[in-house]
């Protein structure tokens, strides 16, 4: 071994010597020259290629990542360096290895009893300028370590004559490439560099590109010319993929690769390109057997990171590409269980279970849900066995750390309050959340809708006036529907049973349910229960003036009660403004201009279909024709619009709330367009 490091070490200075360089003193062909030389003697390069210059007498230190086994290191100086001098020193700064040679080129082999991070101290003992030191591992006779790059594929970075993928932190520049290519991520006229990665089994990849300038990032297996081969292409790294903050426009790709020849392409998104900072990361990927033998037992609560994840396989509901850590869950009894999953970093959550961690076919549950953004909440009723819960994410590469809380209970439930008629809970039809859970409640009631089976409770309110009625979730653990009632406990007087109410109720007491559906039969919820008086509406729509075709009309809204909703006049909850209606007959289909006129206030105009709200209206744009906030101003609101023959319902009203005043409305027969 030692003279086979000696014949290394003499062909590293006479190829370095005889290399015929571009320029005399060159440093890339000269390297180039040693690279393919240690290559062919079964070296491979590991870790980024170093730069530096130093000037005669001073030392420069460069951190390196050495594995356990024996690496030789190559330092090559410039055409005015006349003695070069490298030493390898440990943790403690403890000589490992020294070049005894006087030259510009410099040999050094050492062999740590363990991989690490060590110390290269390049001197410059005599002459000054330029040097490259290089880290290479295996030995002569040997074949290079799998995830190398092959000897034959350095060169200028392009797809003739690619420059090797270096591991771990390097640096580079575009501004010497060839334009040749472009990603199908973006189409780029910028020049390129084109890099090289031989792998012999199956590893994910990992390239962060920090540049100054818009990069672009691209991938392509087999054939370095062919578009159609692009695996991968990124131009902005995703938030919360990134180990480390990058500028918006750097570009991450990471990928699990087959074996094979892959070529890496650095572009810009531009025109221009510049230099950048490149770090590649290869990690061997374990079997999905592997991985489900690793899975972690999940208890009450557990903490994770997805940094090292891989994506190996997704749920009914996951259409992500995104990093999985698996959990194992044993139940000794069954019991209703809930496992909510919160997002720490900047991803989007997702869980499901199988009962046999690496068959498909066993999936018992699948959601992407929760009460808030950073939350998945997975809930479903369990038998006794061992399950594996997967803490998943949506982005492909998302990094994070996350949380897990498992809630387990009877299967019946303990009960709650508003478990049944007799404490059912008072709420008032405001624009205030109602938060519940039924993770503890029984299964009191089987609306229409809902059956037997889900966890519910009980509302109870009042409404003094004709009013239409709406409840909708905001959030939601599990699946849940709600059922509205004349009579808590006589499900023959139930008026609607939906995931979602919207109905005209006389005044009186009513009951709201709420229950899970089979496939999430109980967890958090979060409600709005609104009410709007449509007595007034009703009141209003009796005796509606008449404006014609021709006419205009002056007016005010000041003190007029608020009795219509429209689409252009901001959120329905918000307005509160007075306002007047009149009504519009055309005996035949007709272009009609309305002209409003506001000088005091923020005034809206729509054209109604109909007066009242009709039943079951889910916007209010079902019961428009037309509506105008600004036109041109906020004091003047215009409508141009063909309309069918018939009676429409012209509204004058304000934006939001307090916009009241006096009003010129005129009303025109407009010839056809």
């Amino acid at each position: 071994m030692r003279r086979a490091f000696l014949f290394a070490a003499g062909l590293v200075a006479a190829v370095a010597c005889t290399a015929a360089p571009a320029r005399p003193g060159a440093l890339e062909p000269r390297y180039v020259a040693v690279h393919n030389t240690l290559a062919a003697m079964g070296l491979a390069q590991v870790g980024p290629i170093q730069r530096g210059a130093l000037a005669e007498g001073r030392e420069a230190r460069f951190t390196i990542d050495l594995p356990r086994d024996c690496a030789t290191l190559v330092a090559i100086g410039g055409a005015d360096v006349r003695d070069l001098d490298l030493t390898v020193l440990d943790a403690e700064d403890k000589q490992l290895g020294k070049d005894t040679t006087a030259d510009a080129e410099a040999a050094v082999k050492v062999c740590p009893s363990l991989g690490g991070r060590f110390t290269a101290v390049v001197k410059m003992t005599r002459g000054s300028g330029d040097f490259i030191v290089a880290s290479w591992t295996g030995a002569p006779g040997l074949a290079a370590p799998a995830g190398a790059a092959a000897a034959t594929a350095f060169g200028a970075g392009t797809c003739e004559a690619p420059l090797p993928l270096p591991l771990g932190a390097s640096t580079g520049s575009t501004r010497k490439g060839e334009a040749d290519h472009s990603g199908k991520c973006v189409n780029a006229d910028a020049k390129e560099v084109v890099y090289r990665l031989d792998l012999e089994k199956r590893q994910r990849l990992v390239v962060e590109v920090d540049p100054t300038f818009d990069s672009v990032v691209y991938l392509r297996r087999d054939d370095c010319e062919e578009k159609e081969a692009e695996v991968a292409c990124n131009d902005d790294v995703v938030a919360g993929t990134s180990k480390r903050p990058m500028q918006d426009r750097g570009s991450r790709i990471e990928e699990v690769l087959e074996p094979g020849p892959y070529f890496l392409f650095v572009d810009a998104a531009g025109s221009n390109g510049g230099t950048y900072r490149m770090d590649v990361e290869l990690t061997d990927v374990p079997t999905l057997a592997e991985t489900c033998r690793q899975a972690k037992p999940l208890g009450s609560h557990a903490a994770g990171a997805l940094n090292d994840a891989f994506d190996q396989l997704h749920g009914s509901c996951d259409f992500g590409h995104g990093p999985e850590i698996p959990y194992r869950l044993d139940l000794p009894a069954r019991a209703r269980t809930r496992v909510v999953m919160h997002a720490v970093g900047d991803f989007a959550p997702v869980l499901h279970m199988r009962s046999s961690c690496a068959d498909d076919k066993t999936e018992v549950a699948c959601t992407d849900r929760g009460m808030r953004a950073a939350d998945t909440a997975l809930v479903a009723t369990l038998d006794p066995g061992a399950y594996t819960v997967f803490a998943d994410s949506v982005e492909k590469g998302s990094r994070g750390r996350f949380t897990l809380d498992v809630d387990l209970t009877l299967e019946g439930g303990k009960g709650v309050r508003g478990d049944a008629c007799g404490d059912a809970i008072a709420i008032t039809p405001e624009d205030k959340s109602v938060d519940g859970d039924t993770f503890e409640a029984k299964d009191d009631f089987a609306p229409t809708c809902a059956g037997k089976g889900g966890a519910d409770m009980m509302y109870r309110f009042e409404l003094p006036a004709r009013s239409r009625v709406t409840a909708r979730f905001d959030a939601e653990e599990g699946n849940h529907v709600f059922f509205l009632a004349k009579s808590c406990a006589d499900r023959a007087t139930d008026i609607a049973c939906a995931a979602s109410i919207d109905e005209m109720l006389n005044p009186g007491v009513y009951y709201l349910g709420v229950d899970g559906l089979a496939q999430g039969p109980f967890g958090r919820f979060s409600f709005k229960l609104r009410a709007k008086d449509v007595s007034l509406q009703e009141a209003a729509c009796k005796a509606v003036p008449s404006i014609a075709l021709g006419q205009t009309i002056r007016g005010t809204t000041a003190g007029a009660p608020d009795r219509f909703t429209a689409s252009c006049a901001g959120r329905p909850e918000a307005q509160a403004s007075g306002d007047r209606v009149f009504k519009l007959t055309l005996p035949s289909p007709q272009r009609v201009q309305l002209l409003l006129s506001t000088p005091s206030h923020d005034g809206v105009l729509a054209i109604r279909k109909s007066c009242l709200d009709p039943p079951g209206m889910k916007n209010v744009r079902e019961a428009e024709a037309a509506c105008n906030n600004d036109g041109p101003d906020t004091r003047h609101s215009k409508i141009d619009t063909t309309l069918p023959a018939g009676t429409y319902f012209v509204v004058v009203d304000g934006h939001q709330g307090r916009n009241e005043g006096t009003f010129t409305l005129e009303a025109r027969a407009m010839p056809p367009k």
